[in-house]
């Protein structure tokens, strides 16, 4: 049994009204979930709260709100950036693979930390704890301070001040002043890199995708074991995915 089962009930409600399409009755939903009708009143009341639901009095009926609706514009708007992204790291990878096994990534910034949208692998690939719909601290992640570095002070600071910024291996930036200090010196190198500091044993390189207000979308990333950085050679790697983050950058709007 779920341990939070208010939770499990709350998200089974919204995918039973989204599947159902249009307003209807507190009865058939609580029917279509086999909870008792005063429970699911009680949520559809803490969903209307916080608008993710509306009660249509006059009908008895009880709707999808607007919040609902926000949160799946928002997933659908990665949806363009997925869809040319993917080629573009596919071919990477393909590329990339001749030389030695590597993983491509895109991901998206969400507060303080990166969300994966995309994961492009070789048949035969490393295990990264990187996956689609995985969240890491931005702060730590190649994608992630490659898109860190195109905020300004206020932007960074409404994420991170006043934080003693969390690692995984000991290693990378533990204050703001530190992470402020590593995103001057990648956004001078163009992109961003990091080296044991996610998983023991392997290195990412990021650079952002931008819009025409030179915000990141996104940013792709190549991870290989840490070891094979030279047999790659970084600069000519980071030279492939900034290629790659203009071309994409240039479908946006941006023409820098």
């Amino acid at each position: 049994m779920s341990k939070v089962p208010a939770a499990t009930r709350t998200l089974a409600l919204l995918r039973a009204m989204a599947e159902i399409g249009q307003p209807t009755t507190a009865d058939r939903l609580a029917k279509r979930l086999s909870i008792p009708r005063s429970s699911c009143y009680q949520l559809l009341e803490a969903l209307e709260e916080q608008g993710f639901a509306i009660h249509y009095p006059e009908e008895r009926r009880w709707g999808l709100g607007l919040a609902a609706w926000e949160l799946g514009s928002a997933y659908q708007r990665h949806e363009p950036i997925e869809r040319l992204a993917r080629p573009a790291l596919s071919k990477l990878v393909s590329e990339l693979s001749k030389t030695t096994s590597v993983v491509g990534h895109l991901a998206i910034l969400d507060g303080s930390d990166v969300l994966y949208l995309l994961e492009e692998r070789p048949a035969r690939s490393l295990k990264l704890v990187t996956d689609i719909g995985v969240r890491l601290p931005a702060h730590l992640t190649a994608s992630g301070r490659a898109m860190l570095q195109h905020l300004d002070r206020k932007q960074l600071a409404a994420s991170f001040r006043g934080r003693e910024l969390a690692t995984r291996t000991q290693l990378g930036p533990k204050t703001l002043s530190d992470l402020e200090q590593l995103l001057g010196k990648e956004r001078t190198r163009g992109f961003s890199l990091e080296i044991d500091e996610v998983t023991m044993g392997y290195a990412s390189v990021g650079v952002a995708i931008l819009d025409n207000l030179k915000h990141p979308l996104a940013a792709i990333a190549i991870t290989l074991q840490s070891n094979q950085l030279e047999k790659l050679q970084l600069s000519q790697l980071a030279m492939l995915l900034e290629k790659a983050a203009s071309d994409l950058s240039r479908k946006f709007g941006h023409h820098g």
